[in-house]
């Protein structure tokens, strides 16, 4: 099952909630803080909702607790932040992937950390997606990987690890052939795929994938 998480994050930085609904009919939404206040007035009703609600007034937080019954509130002060508490229970449920929306557009500290989040995926096979309007972006261990031209025009590669040796990719206007990137370097940044699919490969170290389109 696809899990798709609503944050807090600025309403004009998630994509339009219809579309996501249409791309993904069966997934089950979880709405965290801010995120299950939004999704009920969108008219969606979340499997679960998780948070301290600190974001929303209480009157709003009555109207949530009075349209749900699987809602667990937490205090404000507390080792984890309300999406790596909404992560961790879908994580438990065996999905076949997460999809991470309202995680960005706000402020910077939470961004990277949402950002690291996808490394709990990585640990037990389950992928897991940032996305906005204007974004995809996942962490990839060594293998090969096949990408189609969807509504992406660009594709940025950044080493997560000190390096990523063997980097090799093929139908991208930018091709690179069996090379070693080190942290820091901005060599594969704002690649475009020239052919109809590309293709993505490495041997050792992990990566960040960022899919890309410039704002409208």
């Amino acid at each position: 099952m696809t899990f798709i998480l609503l944050g807090s994050g600025p309403e004009t930085s998630v994509p339009e909630l219809d579309k996501m609904q249409e791309k993904y009919p069966a997934a089950a939404w979880i709405g965290v803080d801010r995120g299950v206040y939004n999704l009920l007035t969108f008219g969606i009703m979340p499997l679960m909702a998780f948070g301290d609600f600190d974001s929303i007034t209480g009157e709003e937080r009555q109207w949530v607790q009075s349209k749900l019954k699987n809602i667990e509130i937490y205090p404000k002060e507390k080792d984890e932040t309300d999406m790596e508490i909404a992560i961790n229970w879908c994580l438990r449920q065996n999905p076949s992937q997460i999809i991470l929306l309202g995680a960005t557009g706000g402020r910077l500290d939470h961004l990277f950390m949402n950002a690291h989040l996808i490394l709990k995926g990585l640990k037990v096979n389950v992928p897991v997606y940032l996305e906005d309007r204007w974004n995809k972006i996942t962490i990839l261990d060594p293998g090969i990987y096949t990408f189609n031209k969807e509504n992406f025009k660009y594709y940025s590669m950044l080493p997560f690890t000190e390096e990523v040796k063997g980097l090799t990719m093929q139908g991208f206007r930018y091709p690179l052939e069996n090379k070693d990137i080190e942290q820091g370097s901005s060599l594969c940044i704002s690649n475009e795929l020239t052919a109809e699919t590309g293709k993505v490969s490495f041997k050792k170290g992990r990566l960040y994938l960022f899919q890309s389109m410039d704002k409208a």
